[in-house]
């Protein structure tokens, strides 16, 4: 009984750094890359280990079909200091 208590615990042990690599990092952006909106706290997309918080359920799908253009820009407004870009509209 012992024994199998020990070695659930190692193995347990073992696995431990495996289940955090599969754990997605969170980008902390307070921008949704698509919109250029402030981030909803709702809605999240991962995308290469890190999640990303957007606006609004529409942007998920805009960002999964291009995840670069989006993170491009997201980057390039950081770097020029801008609050957002293009902004959409929420409408359907």
């Amino acid at each position: 009984m012992k024994r199998t208590i020990v070695a659930g615990l190692l193995l347990a042990l073992f696995m431990l750094p495996a289940a955090y690599a599969l754990v997605a990092v969170d980008a902390g952006n307070a921008r949704c890359p698509v919109s250029g909106d402030k981030v909803s706290g709702k809605h999240f997309v991962e995308h290469d280990g890190k999640t990303y918080g957007l606006c609004c359920a529409m942007c998920k799908g805009k960002f999964t079909k291009n995840p670069e253009k989006y993170l491009a820009q997201m980057k390039s407004d950081k770097e020029s200091g801008e609050e957002s870009h293009e902004g959409h509209d929420h409408s359907m």
